[in-house]
């Protein structure tokens, strides 16, 4: 996959929040913290780290998960720092410097996470509070919220807009499934453009490529949601709303 950009740095913010995501391998682990240190007996290589030294000085040597008193948190970036490569070429293509030892194994720098003059600055806070005032779902027009994020994209490089226009492209989980089931094709006898898969002739529509009889009925069912409605929680499960 093409892309010219690759992160130099990560300036995370001083203050954590609770992970879903574990930050050891086991559950009898109540600490982790650090996570880049040479590997000794009972290490068990859990959760996978560098082999090397642990330079305590270098925030690059803690893992960005931790877990405290049985409790896993994760430290989000404050500010990210990217390095794109000039003229639009695939990261680390021109910039990063490459030499072969005399074993026949390679040597990398990493001069390029210093040329300021191919930095481009990121900071997340700022885009989730953009994202939570102005971005809108493309199916439900609902707004981003803490456990319903609208973050789902259907396309690589979609526009960007301007910083005070929220992002476009973007879907709730669910409308984004809902959405491509009204893009399929659900045609009894499809006549399509290849064989098996493609435009359909019938309703215009795109039929996927080994379209299941399990996945058909559910493409279905999804597309008798009228446009803009989006699955909504009850007591009794799950219904149209």
């Amino acid at each position: 996959m093409h892309d010219p950009l690759v992160v130099a740095f990560e300036i995370r913010r001083p203050w954590p929040q609770r992970s879903p995501l574990p930050a050891a391998g086991h559950n009898s682990i109540r600490w982790r913290i650090r996570l880049h240190h040479t590997h000794v007996a009972g290490c068990e290589n859990d959760p996978p780290h560098r082999q090397g030294a642990f330079p305590w000085w270098r925030p690059s040597s803690y893992s960005a998960f931790w877990r405290l008193a049985g409790r896993d948190f994760y430290w989000p970036s404050l500010i990210t720092i990217w390095h794109r490569e000039p003229g639009g070429r695939d990261a680390l293509t021109m910039c990063q410097k490459r030499s072969q030892r005399a074993d026949g194994t390679w040597k990398f720098s990493r001069g390029w996470r210093w040329h300021i003059h191919h930095w481009r600055l990121q900071f997340p806070p700022l885009q989730a509070l953009r994202r939570r005032l102005l971005t809108r779902c493309e199916w439900c027009r609902g707004q981003h919220v803490k456990g319903d994020p609208v973050n789902v994209s259907h396309q690589w490089g979609r526009p960007r807009g301007r910083w005070w226009q929220g992002e476009t492209g973007l879907f709730h989980g669910d409308c984004s499934g809902i959405a491509t089931a009204h893009r399929a094709c659900a045609c009894e006898d499809p006549l399509t453009e290849h064989e098996g898969y493609g435009r359909c002739l019938h309703c215009g529509r795109f039929r996927p490529w080994g379209m299941q009889p399990e996945r058909l009925a559910r493409v279905r069912e999804l597309q008798t949601i009228p446009a803009g409605a989006r699955w909504v929680p009850t007591q009794e499960g799950l219904q149209r709303g």
